[in-house]
Formats: C-alpha cells, sequence, structure tokens
C-alpha cells in the first residue's frame, strides 16, 4: 500500500534565498522509503509551509502520513508551521514520526509548549510506536509527556542501517584511495573546516581529496559579481575571508576537487567508491559508516551529541584529529546492530499494522 511523507529537504519557493537544500534530509527520506519497500511514497510535501486541501485530500488516500526525520523536534514543533488541532483534524489517516531528533541548539529544547504536547498526544491516539533517533530526543519527551513514554521508540537515524554494517559482510578498511571532507559554512566555520582541510591535506597525499558540499551556502549569498574578484584578491594577496566562497578555493589551493551536484542518488553513489570520512556532517558520517566505512565526526552543535551517546563513537576535536584515528570501528558496528532491535521493530510495526 501507499503512504504519504512530509519532508524538510524539500524547499518551497517562497523560502529560496533564505533556506538551502540539505542533502543530509534527502539521505534520510531515501532510507526511509527502502526500509519501507515494497509500500511505495505516493506523495511527498514539505514540512516548511501548511499543507492546502487538495494535498490533505491526496494524503488522506493513503495509508499514512510519515514524519521523515532530521532534528525538527524544538519546544515549539508543529509538524508544519502555524498547524494547530483543527487543521491536523483534517489528516484522517495515521501520522508517524520516524527518526525524528532534538533540535540540536539547547535554547531550542528547554520546555515543551503545550500546544507542541496537544499535538503529539493526538497524533499518539492512532499510532502505537513513534519512532525517535537518540537518548537526548527519548529524554526530553518522556520528561514532557511521561504518559506516553512506552510508545516512544529508539530506533537511531534510518540512515544508519545496510547490510554491511548489520551482517559483517564488509569489514572496516584503512586502505584509503578517496577522502570525503565535509562541511558546515554557518556560525564560527572557518578553524575548524580549514583545519580539517590541512590535516587530510597533509596526512593523506597520494588519495584524492574531495571537498563534499551538503548544503550549498552560495545558494543564500549574492556571489555572481564578486567572484571573478574574490578569486583574484586570493590569487594575489593569498588572503581567505571566513566565506563559504572562500572556504572553497582554501580547499582547491590544498588540492581538494568540489563535490556539488544536484542529486541524493548523486551524493550515495559517488560516496560508495569512497573510503574515508572526515568533516562536520552528520549524516555523511552515519552513511560511510553504514557502508563499513570509516568516518570521523567534528562537533558543529548537539545534535550529534545523542547519536554519540548511543553509538559510542568519538566527536572529534578538529584541533587532534590524528588521535581519533585509532578509534575501534568494530564498536560501532557492535551498538549498530543492537540499536537495530529498535528500528527493526517500528518498521515490522509500521509494515504490518499501518501500511
Amino acid at each position: 500500500m501507499s503512504y504519504s511523507v512530509l519532508t524538510p529537504l524539500l524547499i518551497p519557493p517562497e523560502l529560496r534565498g533564505k533556506k538551502s537544500v540539505n542533502i543530509g534530509d534527502g539521505f534520510i527520506l531515501k532510507s526511509i522509503t527502502n526500509l519501507l519497500l515494497p509500500h511505495q511514497c505516493q506523495y511527498t510535501y514539505t514540512s516548511r509551509k501548511l499543507l492546502v486541501d487538495d494535498e490533505i485530500d491526496k494524503i488522506n488516500s493513503t495509508k499514512a502520513l510519515i514524519l521523515a526525520g532530521a532534528n525538527q523536534l524544538n519546544d515549539n514543533f508543529t509538524i508544519l508551521p502555524g498547524m494547530n488541532l483543527d487543521i491536523l483534524e483534517q489528516i484522517k489517516v495515521p501520522i508517524v514520526p520516524f527518526g525524528i531528533g532534538v533540535h540540536g541548539v539547547k535554547k531550542y529544547n528547554r520546555g515543551m509548549s503545550d500546544l507542541t504536547k496537544e499535538i503529539l498526544k493526538y497524533i499518539h491516539q492512532r499510532i502505537k510506536f513513534s519512532a525517535w533517533r537518540c537518548p537526548l530526543t527519548i529524554e526530553y519527551l518522556t520528561h514532557h509527556l511521561p504518559e506516553l513514554r512506552a510508545q516512544f521508540l529508539l530506533t537511531g537515524c534510518p540512515v544508519m542501517y545496510d547490510e554491511k554494517i548489520l551482517s559483517h559482510s564488509s569489514e572496516f578498511s584503512d586502505d584509503v584511495k578517496t577522502v570525503v571532507v565535509t562541511v558546515t559554512e554557518r556560525h564560527d566555520f572557518w578553524e575548524r573546516e580549514t583545519q580539517t582541510i590541512d590535516f587530510v591535506s597533509e596526512n593523506y597525499r597520494s588519495a584524492q581529496k574531495v571537498l563534499s558540499l551538503h548544503q550549498d551556502f552560495l545558494e543564500l549569498q549574492n556571489v555572481q559579481v564578486t567572484k571573478f574578484w574574490k578569486s583574484l584578491q586570493i590569487k594575489i594577496l593569498k588572503q581567505y575571508e571566513p566565506t563559504p566562497f572562500s572556504l572553497r578555493e582554501y580547499a582547491k589551493h590544498r588540492g581538494f576537487q568540489i563535490f556539488n551536484p544536484q542529486s541524493v542518488d548523486d551524493f550515495l553513489s559517488f560516496y560508495k567508491n569512497c573510503d574515508l570520512h572526515i568533516g562536520s556532517r552528520l549524516h555523511a558520517h552515519l552513511y560511510f559508516l553504514s557502508q563499513s566505512k570509516k568516518s570521523l565526526l567534528t562537533y558543529v552543535d548537539e545534535r550529534c551529541v545523542g547519536f554519540a551517546q548511543l553509538l559510542d563513537f568519538p566527536i572529534c576535536d578538529f584541533n587532534y584529529l590524528a588521535k581519533y584515528l585509532d578509534y575501534n570501528f568494530e564498536t560501532y558496528r557492535h551498538n549498530c546492530i543492537h540499536s537495530h532491535k529498535g528500528m527493526h521493530k517500528f518498521v515490522n510495526y509500521l509494515q504490518k499494522e499501518i501500511l
């Protein structure tokens, strides 16, 4: 049977220029649809704007509405902006959180609002279980909604699970021909990302080095007019401003190729042929590990902390990356296999009782 999905991957026209596509959201959506096969996703809508009547009618023609992951859970979470119980009641099919996590910035998870509590209570009247991605998320939920404790399943993120990590069919290798560095070009990013680039450049001289962009923050800037002059300044003065454009120029100077395709499938296909990931993008980290490929994750915000607790992997200080290379990745495998029990229980429930 078919189902519908809400995902933050899709950016509505009115938000273009303010929000950029996050490929990690695409990894989540792809993993969910793979886990729910042979059932098919019939309709996909953005979680960044309210649904219109026609979209609600289409959702109601399917078996369920899946809320596809990411760090959406904050004190004022309402599924969609401006959602209330009156609008929610128009959706007649079960609404199912799947791999959602806490926001990742502490100030957004200080105390759940009454409306958020009412919405979560309402959607759990129609479902037996919901899936949440880390212990910090479960702790936040059960603190504010202890009466729903038994319905909150700790499943990890859908991106974590692949046959290669779950079955020992592929071992973690030290053979590195291609290294991927992912970056997060927001807030005080420059020192973290340039030091990661420097570390890879100096320690993997013979490997192909790729800077992979999960979000293109240049889409949010008017860079077309100044691009030539910035590039000229860098070449002449060897000075770099802390901007997304300059970071890419810096990486090129250190021997990196820039990888910035338009589709989730392009990223996944490329990563399958790479050997090592070092960087700040959580879902690149989880995907590489799912393929039994080594990955080191640097700290950006709290969204990675719950995963580190669940799976016992290090959150790396970019100043000392070398010390994390001795991490026993079989520890991760063991914990991932254990965590998969929650995901298996949840997917089995969806397959047999909802879809």
